[in-house]
């Protein structure tokens, strides 16, 4: 006989209190009175709710386990973080639950309600789509600890460690001006995202600092994937006037699709067109050619963003969040634009 779910909500309503004092119960926190948590964890006993996973919550006083959220595992650059975060948090015999939210803002708020009811200890929200509103507000309604990853929230109350991309995209824009190119193309993130706008924001400074005015036929909108970065591709140099004799790639894999419409096309890198992308994944040295990129400290990113949770659970403070720098590694998709280099000051 199937048993029937029982959800956090339904504990807190047969108990008279709220889903989040539900939670501190479940995790054993200190800020709930005996009486109180006596009559929760009767509740809970009548419900039978998860009956294995409070059994432990409860004997233990926690659960030992953590989740991670991000928006496309296929990313070597997300793979990579939770790698580390898994390295370190696994020294701590806690285990970590892997969640693809495929970018959805909706699937994300679910995966958070599913998480309060596995007991999750914490959660770390890689490069999330949920603005920084929403996150503190459903993870202190089921009183999960959150760690931001990948995502700038400056004016919030969370723990999070993020790069600083509008000034590594300044001076990749920078990079390229120096070396004679005035007409770059932009292939953007989704804008939805933190790190899409202020990669975008980065490149128009980069402009306005050397008086090149915008244009927008040279900005192209896409999602971080091969395929996004192949069809913005192709826009710049099928569907508009003035080529660009530049691209800069909001992420690794937008240049490697790139990359791939313009040997398709018989298009000369760098000769003809130079690529900067962005992250510099596993693959990007390897690339033919080796591609030129904006190189995130991604390990750093994992290794602060597990430290941050670790310092966030033992001493229930929230911890100072972080800001990581990001540095141009030049290979050999790009190369000077010879016609105009003459005319372009250091």
């Amino acid at each position: 006989m199937a048993v029937k779910k029982v959800t956090i909500e339904e504990i807190a309503h047969a108990a008279g209190v709220s889903p989040a004092t539900v939670s501190r119960v479940l995790n054993n926190k200190r800020n709930v009175s005996p009486e109180l948590a006596a009559r929760v964890k009767e509740v809970i006993t009548t419900l039978g709710y998860r009956p294995n996973e409070i059994a432990r919550g409860l004997v233990n006083g926690k659960t030992s386990a953590f989740s991670v959220v991000v928006p496309d595992i296929d990313n070597p650059f997300f793979s990579k973080i939770c790698k580390v975060i898994q390295d370190i948090i696994g020294k701590d015999t806690y285990s970590l639950l892997l969640y693809n939210s495929n970018g959805v803002l909706d699937k994300e708020k679910e995966i958070i309600e599913e998480l309060a009811a596995r007991l999750i200890k914490g959660v770390f929200l890689v490069a999330p789509r949920m603005p920084p509103r929403d996150i503190l507000d459903l993870c202190k309604h089921y009183d999960i600890s959150p760690v931001v990853v990948d995502a700038k929230v400056e004016s919030y109350r969370l723990p999070a460690v993020w790069v600083d991309n509008t000034t590594a995209f300044i001076e990749a824009t920078e990079y390229l001006i120096r070396n004679g190119h005035r007409k770059i193309g932009f292939i953007a993130g989704p804008h939805v995202v933190t790190n899409s706008e202020d990669r975008l924001r980065g490149y128009l400074l980069g402009l306005q600092r050397h008086g090149i005015e915008k244009a927008e036929s040279l900005i192209r909108e896409s999602d971080y994937t091969i395929a996004g970065g192949y069809e913005a591709a192709r826009y710049m140099f099928e569907e508009i006037e003035s080529r660009p004799t530049a691209l800069i790639c909001s992420n690794d894999l937008m240049a490697v699709g790139a990359m791939a419409y313009l040997r398709q096309k018989g298009i000369q890198i760098p000769d003809e067109v130079s690529i900067i992308g962005c992250d510099d994944i596993d693959v990007a040295g390897s690339l033919y050619p080796p591609l030129t990129t904006i190189a995130q400290p991604i390990s750093k990113l994992g290794k602060v963003a597990a430290q941050l949770m670790l310092q966030y659970i033992s001493h229930d403070e929230l911890p100072p969040k972080v800001i990581l720098h990001a540095e141009l590694v030049v290979r050999e998709s790009t190369s000077s634009n010879h016609e105009e280099v003459s005319n372009v000051g250091v």
